[in-house]
């Protein structure tokens, strides 16, 4: 594959807005130098037959949240840029370096929100990562001005009350959010609104906002309100993906299996499989009834997922989430407008979005012709990254061929000789801090039981705490439990949820599979078949983790007579 000089040539080309024929790209330096029929290339520039393919800008998710491989996870599968809806701050600087310079990167550019505004205790506070709610109007402008000293290139006001979940959590009042977004404005950023409810929608486009980052699942919007929207020139990036995955129909799944497994990372597979989210209920067809009459009323629309949320992948949901548009009702050069060109323009994002003379050469070579079928955006052929082909395969840690197995029966730890005893390595506390988090956990032997106390504490984006078992003779050595099929155990406690993670062979610093459990004020026995561990092989286990997650605060539980068999 040639290397930053190169021609991609007699392609389809989709432009950002429309479709061309037999098109020539010049490539040069990171950027699009000339594109057009039959261009009077040099003898010596490298050639790539485009025959029967389609070229399109690299795709830019709408709403995403970063956090471990998902920038790489987002590349290999063409989405070139991310726009982040809540992530850590303290990723802004080198998110801005990075995306200024056009180098050879495994990762898509960041562009974000940064810290979103929120009540004390409401939505975004319950994932761990520090947040400094808004309290009252009259702080806005302050909250708002420090955001942006931070790196934030846009803001996001959070407008959730829990009510079209069936919850009920705090939120910013109609006066705080207006000063919010009042304060956006006089900062020169756009100000975008997460919703779940149609009122909270129509509230946000009286107060001014340039956006909304979720559609609503609670109602259908009529068409005088939709035209409304439209006149006021707010966009909407409905995020069909993580809406039709929480009622139980996933197209990221559908991709996946469309998928060469090389391509797809533990962390894509897991929160894929994650089921933990979903819900009866008819919001993904009044969703989806929603886009069709937004569009309808001329809308822009725009894509995103809400990666990786349960039942989203990172990357692989960007190309469910343009089916789910086309289903809505989007022709196909809307939909691939939607997330190139629209979305670049919608967040004032330049130099992407487009395939142009100057712009930076983020391509996505497809087979097929993607205009008469939007699901052709799955069958990549290249990406490139400021023009340079990045490596799609992941970089896999093999699966030792000296795996031990497991001796014949059931295995059993029982802490009748303490808190080593029984088979493997033993247990040991685990938390966040690992990842500089601020959680804590103690574990004791009381009574022939494991008792495992701790406090889950922001400070990191996935706060957890509590205690892992190593089944081999050594921290995260893999144990074959072929032959085996379920994981019992007995637990009582504080009450709370908690769940168990499990660890397989080269566990990589991503999310592991887990499965919930409810350690109740009675000694109970759990069952948790190991098919439920979305992970390739879940009879090969290095660690099984049991702990506390959100919400946020002090807990205890209890183990006993922890099986395999």
């Amino acid at each position: 594959m040639p290397q930053s000089r190169f021609a991609i040539v007699d392609v389809t080309l989709f432009d950002g807005e429309a479709f061309r024929r037999n098109q020539d790209v010049w490539i040069e330096d990171g950027r699009v130098r000339r594109l057009g029929p039959r261009l009077r290339l040099p003898e010596d520039l490298p050639r790539v037959d485009g025959r029967g393919h389609t070229v399109l800008p690299g795709l830019i998710d709408g709403h995403v949240h970063t956090f471990g491989g998902t920038l790489g996870d987002a590349l290999r599968f063409g989405v070139t840029s991310v726009l982040d809806q809540f992530t850590d701050p303290a990723l802004l600087p080198g998110a801005k370096s990075a995306r200024d310079h056009i180098a050879r990167t495994g990762e898509a550019d960041l562009f974000s929100a940064g810290m979103l505004a929120t009540a004390p205790g409401g939505h975004g506070t319950q994932f761990g990562l520090p947040v400094e709610p808004v309290t009252e109007p009259e702080r806005a402008a302050a909250w708002v001005r420090a955001r942006k000293e931070e790196g934030s290139d846009w803001i996001k006001i959070v407008s959730e009350d829990g009510g079209a979940y069936r919850g009920e959590i705090p939120s910013l009042d109609r006066e705080t959010s207006a000063a919010l977004i009042a304060a956006a404005h006089a900062e020169g950023l756009l100000a975008v609104v997460h919703v779940s409810a149609l009122e909270p929608a129509l509230d946000a486009v009286s107060l001014g906002a340039d956006g909304l980052v979720h559609v609503w699942i609670d109602a259908v919007i009529s068409e005088e309100d939709a035209g409304r929207f439209a006149e006021a020139g707010l966009f909407v990036v409905p995020t069909l993906s993580v809406i039709t995955g929480m009622f139980g129909d996933s197209t990221g799944l559908r991709v996946l299996d469309e998928a060469d497994d090389s391509l797809v990372s533990p962390m894509q597979r897991g929160t894929l499989s994650d089921r933990s989210l979903v819900r009866a209920g008819a919001g993904a067809d009044v969703a989806l009834e929603n886009v069709r009459r937004l569009h309808a009323a001329g809308v822009r629309i725009i894509a995103g997922t809400d990666t990786p949320n349960p039942g989203t992948g990172t990357g692989i949901s960007m190309h469910g989430e343009l089916r789910l548009l086309a289903g809505a009702g989007l022709e196909n050069a809307e939909v691939l407008a939607s997330a190139t060109s629209g979305a670049a323009e919608a967040f004032d994002i330049s130099e992407r979005g487009r395939i142009a003379a100057g712009y930076v050469a983020d391509l996505l070579l497809v087979r097929g012709d993607v205009e008469a079928d939007v699901s052709r955006t799955a069958d990549i052929v290249t990406v490139w990254k400021d023009g340079y082909p990045i490596r799609r395969e992941v970089v896999a840690t093999a699966s030792s061929p000296e795996i031990a197995p497991a001796p014949e029966g059931a295995i059993v730890v029982d802490f009748e000789d303490g808190i080593g005893s029984g088979f493997g390595s033993g247990w040991q506390v685990t938390t966040d801090a690992m990842n500089g988090g601020a959680s804590t956990a103690e574990l004791v032997v009381a009574d022939g039981a494991l008792v495992v106390r701790g406090e889950t504490r922001a400070g990191f984006a996935f706060p957890w705490a509590g205690a892992i078992w190593f089944p081999g003779p050594q921290p995260m050595q893999a144990v074959d439990f072929s032959g085996r099929s379920v994981l019992r155990f007995r637990t009582r406690g504080d009450g709370r949820s908690y769940t168990v993670m499990l660890f397989g062979a080269g566990a990589a610093a991503t999310v592991p599979p887990m499965v919930p459990f409810v350690a109740g004020p009675e000694w109970t026995v759990v069952e948790i078949p190991l098919e439920r561990f979305a992970t390739a092989d879940p009879s090969i286990i290095a660690g099984l983790a049991f702990g506390a997650q959100a919400p946020l605060g002090s807990f205890a539980f209890e183990l006993d007579d922890v099986e395999i068999r």
